[in-house]
C-alpha cells in the first residue's frame, strides 16, 4: 500500500540548527511545519530480484480535474531531490513553460551497480544498467500508468551518473521514454568506444528515435571534469546525433559556465525544452 511522507522531519531538523547556531535569529516560539510530499511505492521488481522504492508526487489540481498528466521519472531519487524537482516544476508551470506532471523519484539502492553498463576503473561491477532499464520500462512504467492518469511526454531525468545512465536509456531503449534530459551527462574516457559502438547500432533504426525530445547539459567549470575531456565527447556525441538522425528528433546540448557540477539551470531548461509545445492551460 502507498504511504505519504512530508518534510516534517526536515522542519524539525532546520529548526533545531537555529538554536544551534552562533547568532541565528531565535524565534520567540517554534511551530513544527508540515508539507505532504507525495507518497511512497514499493514495488516487488522481479527483474531486479529486489524490493524497489519510488515517490510519487501528484499535482495538486490532480484529485479534481479529471486530467491526465505527463510524468517525470527522476533518478537518484529521494526526498530533498523530489522537493527540488517539486519547485523547479511548479516555477516551470508559474512561468507558462511547462505542463503540470506527476514526479516519480526512483530511490537508489546500488547506485554504481545500476547507472552502469559498462565497467570503469572505479565501477568495477557486475554492471546492471540494462536490467534497470528492463525495470523502468517493462515494471515501474506500466505500474503508474495503471495506477494514475498519465499522458506524454513520458521523461526520463539524470544527473551526473545517472546523467551517463540517461544517455545509455536513448540509445539503448529510445522507445521507453519520449523525453530525455541529462544534467552533468557523458561517459568515462576509458568508455568511449563503448558508446560510439552503441550509438552506432542505435542509429541503425532511425524510426526508433522519431519525436523524442533530448537535451543534454554540461558545466564547463566541472570540478569532476577539469580537462573538459566529457564535454568534448558530448560534442563529437551531438555531431553524431545530428548526422544521423538530422530532424527525427530534437535535440540540444548545452553548456553553462559559472556552475559546478550538476549545473542548476540544466533543471529548468531541460524540461522547459522537451515540454516545449505542450499545454499549459
Amino acid at each position: 500500500m502507498p504511504r505519504s511522507f512530508s518534510t516534517s522531519c526536515v522542519q524539525r531538523l532546520l529548526t533545531v540548527l537555529m538554536f544551534l547556531i552562533p547568532g541565528s535569529p531565535q524565534p520567540a516560539s517554534a511551530q513544527e511545519v508540515t508539507a505532504t510530499l507525495g507518497v511512497t511505492r514499493t514495488m516487488k521488481s522481479t527483474i531486479l530480484g529486489e524490493d524497489r522504492k519510488v515517490f510519487v508526487h501528484l499535482p495538486t489540481s490532480y484529485d479534481t480535474s479529471g486530467n491526465a498528466y505527463p510524468v517525470l521519472y527522476v533518478l537518484d531519487g529521494t526526498p530533498a531531490f523530489l522537493l527540488e524537482m517539486i519547485a523547479v516544476t511548479t516555477r516551470l508551470r508559474n512561468d507558462r513553460n511547462a505542463p503540470e506532471m506527476i514526479i516519480v523519484a526512483i530511490e537508489n539502492t546500488n547506485r554504481d551497480r545500476d547507472m552502469m553498463p559498462v565497467v570503469a576503473k572505479d565501477y568495477p561491477g557486475p554492471p546492471r544498467a540494462e536490467a534497470f532499464l528492463g525495470f523502468l520500462e517493462k515494471e515501474l512504467i506500466p505500474d503508474i500508468e495503471k495506477t494514475y492518469r498519465t499522458a506524454q511526454p513520458r521523461i526520463l531525468m539524470g544527473k551526473s551518473l545517472s546523467g551517463l545512465f540517461t544517455i545509455y536509456a536513448l540509445l539503448a531503449r529510445p522507445t521507453a521514454f519520449t523525453a530525455y534530459v541529462g544534467c552533468s551527462a557523458g561517459w568515462f574516457t576509458e568508455n568511449n568506444q563503448y558508446f560510439l559502438d552503441l550509438s552506432a547500432r542505435a542509429f541503425q533504426t532511425v524510426e526508433s528515435f522519431a519525436n523524442r525530445r533530448v537535451f543534454m547539459a554540461n558545466s564547463l567549470h566541472d570540478q569532476y571534469d577539469p580537462d573538459q575531456a566529457i564535454h568534448r565527447q558530448m560534442i563529437g556525441f551531438s555531431e553524431l546525433i545530428k548526422r544521423n538522425l538530422g530532424e527525427t528528433l530534437s535535440y540540444r546540448y548545452d553548456t553553462y559556465e559559472n556552475y559546478p557540477h550538476v549545473p542548476f539551470p540544466c533543471l529548468y531548461d531541460g524540461l522547459r525544452f522537451v515540454t516545449m509545445g505542450q499545454p499549459t492551460k
